[in-house]
Formats: C-alpha cells, structure tokens, sequence
C-alpha cells in the first residue's frame, strides 16, 4: 500500500498487479479486483491496470470480468484498464483444469465478449465457448466507448493477434534482448494500420520491464541490490519452458532455455529484462524505449526489501519520470548548471567587447 501511495506522489501514471494463483512462495495477488477498489478510494490520480486478468473460461467467466471492471471504473472516476491474457505458469493452469491448446481461443473469444457487453446495450454472443443469450451489462462503465483493453504479448504471433483485434499489446522480449522488442513494436504498428476493425480500438505500445526496475544512488549499488531478482526471474522462465511443451501456442516461451542468467553483464544491460542503475542510467534504458516510441513503460517494482523498493520508486519519480514526461520542467543540479554558466562567459565578453566596439564607432560618425 506505502509503495503504490508513494508512486502516485512522486509521478508515476499507473499501477498494476498481475492475477497469480497458487504461486506458493512467490506472487501474493490472487484477486486485483478485490485490491483495486481500496486503493482506488486512497488514490486521485492514479490509473489501475489489470496485469493481466486471466480469461480461461475456468478461472474468469468473461461477463464477470465485464461487470468487475465496469464496476472498477465507476468507483474510481474512469481510472481502470483492462490488460489480459491466457495464463502462463502450469501450476495455475492444472489448478483450475484448464487445457493449454484451448485457452489462447477462450482469451480471443472473451475479448469479443467483453467488447460487446460494453459496448452494445443489448448484447449476446454465440462462439465455441461462449453462449450468451440478448443481455444488457449492469453496471456500465465510465470511460467511453470502454475502458482501454490490452493483451499479454510475448511472441510476434500474439503482436499480430491484438493489434489485429485493435486491442493494446503488453509486450516482453524473455530476455532475449531489445531487437526483438523493437521488432514487435514494429511488428504491432504495421499490422494496427493494416487492418479493418469493427470495433472502437484501444491502442496501446507498451513494454514490460518483467525481470523488474531497480534505482538507488549509484549503479553498482543498485546490481548489488537487484541480484535477488535473477532468482524471480528465473523461476518464471523454469514455468515458461514447461509451458513450451504443453502446447503449440506456447511453443515461443522454449527460447528461454539458452539464456545464461549468470552473465551480469547480459541480464543487466542487453537482456531487455532489467532497468536497473542510478537515475542517469535508467535514463538511458528508458530512452532506447522512448526511440522505439513505445506509449507506456511496464516496470516490474517487486522481490527486494521494502525500504529498497520505496527508495527505488521515489529515485525514478524524482529524476527519470520528469526527464521524459516534463523535460522543460526538470530541476537541474546547481553544479550543473554554474559549469555551463562558466563555459559560456567567453562568448558573452566577446559579444560585450564586440557591441562596445561597434557602438563607440557609431559615436564617433555622430561627432564628425
């Protein structure tokens, strides 16, 4: 609670937690839709984003999901979102029975669910796994023509899949780097412009810092005090790889076999999965995104001691945030500042000697 009330005090646009069942030992999140609602009447500003809401039919049934958020949005004065996906770790997946070869279909058909409820006043829908007979969603939501949707996208096909459905996409390289990662932004751009959509779209670059951010007041500080989080990340990796043998449409996730998590130097510099550093450094990762034009920037803030994090978070909102969201407004350091100063004294005494010279000229054509 201190860390997302310190967020919203010192910048940052957006807060987000992942729905994680089962996960004994690690994520504590079962049910955001149960956090958000306190924390919203605690915030003013601050957006929440679901990240991600599961919509296999057995853990979510999408007409929930529409009431859920719809209500979400009242309470909050039109400050939710809706980022989903299909799950991705098989503990959650074999606790609630879900088969991995039919969930990316129930997530495409919960989307169009979703989509209509909000949208239509009377709504059904008939697919394979949804039939909805004529309905009308009670409550509606604020935000119009709906709250913005997102998806989990971590190969190019799922890129494909929500810039086509006109949805934003929540996008991570797997630590396999940021070429890959502009190639999906890319990748997402192309396909949103080369497709009709039927429905209002709700566009949306963003990427997922997923090995997660660290900020302290030098560099090697902050390596030190992140390198419990190659344990986080490797875990999720060890579910990602499993996954890839389960079903063809997780197949992507098996690519995570070769990275070498002991290489420092990769994890925190080239992997795409870290932004970890002093202010100056962050800066420099959060500029490579910046390039790409990605719209929104998905910090993983989590796994270190509590003092660490909020000293993390008021680092980054005190010096990056504003470098990138009001860079006429940041506050220079003096020093800074008096060494330009200095520099610049020689050009100006020698526009002074120059307008002297210039002006006891003109005096002395007015004498004669």
């Amino acid at each position: 609670m201190e860390e997302v009330l310190l967020a919203e005090r010192v910048g940052f646009d957006a807060f987000g937690s992942s729905e994680q069942h089962v996960a004994l030992g690690t994520a504590s999140v079962s049910a955001p839709e149960v956090l958000y609602p306190y924390l919203m009447a605690l915030t003013s500003r601050l957006r929440f984003i679901h990240l991600v809401t599961l919509l296999p039919t057995r853990m979510n049934h999408a007409l929930r999901v529409a009431e859920r958020v719809a209500t979400e949005d009242i309470l909050s004065n039109g400050r939710v979102e809706l980022g989903t996906g299909r799950g991705n770790t098989t503990l959650a997946l074999r606790a609630f029975e879900v088969d991995p070869s039919e969930n990316k279909a129930q997530w495409r058909e919960g989307i169009e669910l979703i989509r209509s409820a909000f949208l239509n006043d009377v709504f059904s829908y008939v697919g394979e796994h949804y039939k909805v007979p004529p309905r009308s969603l009670v409550p509606k939501p604020l935000q119009g023509p709906y709250p913005p949707i997102s998806a989990a996208a971590g190969s190019p096909s799922s890129v494909e899949t929500a810039a086509s459905m006109g949805i934003g996409a929540i996008m991570g390289g797997l630590y396999l780097g940021f070429d890959l990662v502009e190639n999906m932004v890319k990748l997402y751009d192309d396909t949103l412009a080369a497709t009709n959509h039927p429905y209002p779209i709700t566009p949306r670059k963003m990427v997922a810092v997923a090995g997660g951010m660290h900020c302290a007041e030098t560099t090697a500080q902050a390596r030190l005090e992140a390198k419990p989080l190659f344990e986080m990340a490797k875990l999720s990796t060890d579910a990602y790889e499993r996954l890839s043998k389960l079903s063809k449409d997780y197949a992507y996730m098996g690519a995570v076999k070769d990275i070498d998590f002991n290489d420092e130097e990769y994890m925190f510099e080239r992997s795409q999965g870290f932004m970890v550093g002093d202010p100056e450094h962050c800066m420099e990762h959060v500029q490579r995104y910046a390039d790409m034009v990605v719209e929104a920037l998905v910090l993983r803030v989590d796994s270190l001691p509590h003092d660490q994090l909020m000293r993390s978070i008021e680092l980054f909102g005190k010096y990056v945030i504003p470098r990138f969201k009001h860079p006429r407004n940041v506050v220079r350091s003096a020093d800074d500042i008096l060494a330009e100063i200095r520099a610049a004294r020689p050009a100006h005494e020698e526009a002074l000697r120059q307008f002297s010279d210039t002006h006891n000229l003109a005096q002395k054509e007015t004498v004669r």
